[in-house]
């Protein structure tokens, strides 16, 4: 190779290299992020009689609504289940289930507060530090995120689940390619619980260690979390049970939900549509999805043959459907705050 060649080569790299660089800051700047929201919510804004979709909420049929809360209440006692029974499974040999921290009032207390930080913040992990900064305090930090970890893993595999078995029984609408995507989506979560399963003996521990001490250390006290779960496998099949049943459960409360403001349509197409909707979300384009995640919903629904506004009602629906727990979630928290500012007083017998 020429002077001139390997000249052009290096300068071709660097500039690519600079073009990456600057890609990454522009992509992982918050700015970046509010604006494409901003945008996305000014698209479905246009495309789509907000008013109207609105106002047919003041018009529900209140005994569904109902209904559909009930459904909604058993779906987030699943979630409770789904990721406590981890959480049990991982606690100190000397601590009790029945009282305390590990009850499962305390830990549905602890998931309907998490869930108000996941409406409020921005960021849509702000309900998972939360319960890993409670819970790390008694059973390690590590420990908590390895129960985050299989508690979305669990709610992932049933979600798409429901969606393969939805898009089975739609094939002949939605043609083999959908089928085959979910299919392949829920080989991979599979694969992804098996290798979390036999993490600590896949994992480079020693090559992290030499890089990082503290970070080897960290990766060690994780994977054994997992490997942990491979001695209670009843656990991890109780979590992936509990995390199918309250996506169903889920599906059919939306499903009830949507016939109270009028709109007519199937589980089958909520269970398609909505995973694909929250895996647009996952694109860093947004805050937490917003705007791009409702579009997308929203264009899925009318493809399957929903007008635009009965669609952005149901977009709606799925939004607002947790609000009232975060909100529950927000008054057990600030319930709490009252009682450790204000602590009892505690009664002192005087000496005889």
């Amino acid at each position: 190779m020429t002077e001139s060649g390997a000249l052009t080569g290096s300068t071709l790299i660097a500039v690519i290299r600079n073009l990456y660089s600057k890609a990454s800051r522009v992509l992982g700047s918050p700015w970046f992020r509010v604006a494409g929201t901003l945008v996305g919510a000014a698209v479905l804004v246009h495309s789509v009689n907000i008013s109207k979709a609105v106002s047919s909420f003041a018009s529900a049929d209140i005994r569904w609504g109902i209904a559909a809360i009930g459904l909604t209440c058993l779906a987030v006692a699943a979630s409770v289940l789904e990721w406590g029974v981890l959480v049990r499974t991982l606690r100190p040999a000397t601590a009790t289930s029945e009282h305390g921290l590990f009850a499962w009032s305390r830990l549905g207390s602890q998931y309907l507060q998490s869930l108000f930080f996941t409406q409020v913040l921005p960021a849509g992990v702000g309900g998972d530090a939360v319960r890993t900064v409670e819970m790390g305090k008694h059973v390690g930090h590590c420990r908590v995120l390895a129960t985050l970890a299989g508690s979305r893993m669990a709610g992932m595999l049933g979600m798409t689940m429901w969606g393969l078995a939805a898009a089975v029984l739609l094939r002949a609408w939605l043609g083999n390619g959908i089928v085959a995507g979910i299919a392949v989506m829920a080989g991979v979560i599979v694969l992804i619980w098996t290798g979390a399963l036999s993490a600590d003996r896949l994992a480079p521990h020693r090559l992290v260690g030499r890089v990082s001490g503290a970070l080897g250390r960290t990766m060690h006290s994780f994977t054994d979390s997992f490997a942990a779960y491979r001695s209670h496998p009843h656990a991890v099949a109780q979590c992936i049970v509990f995390g199918a049943a309250g996506w169903g459960i889920n599906l059919f409360a939306l499903d009830l939900a949507a016939r109270s403001i009028g709109v007519e349509m199937s589980w089958m197409v909520l269970a398609v549509c909505i995973p694909l909707g929250l895996l647009a979300a996952l694109v860093p384009f947004s805050v937490n999805g917003l705007g791009v995640r409702e579009g997308v919903l929203v264009a899925f629904l009318v493809h399957m043959g929903l007008t635009t506004t009965h669609a952005a009602s149901v977009a709606l629906l799925v939004d607002l459907q947790m609000v009232p727990f975060a909100l529950l979630g927000g008054l057990l928290l600030l319930r709490r705050r009252r009682s450790s500012a204000f602590p009892a007083n505690i009664a002192v017998e005087p000496a005889v």
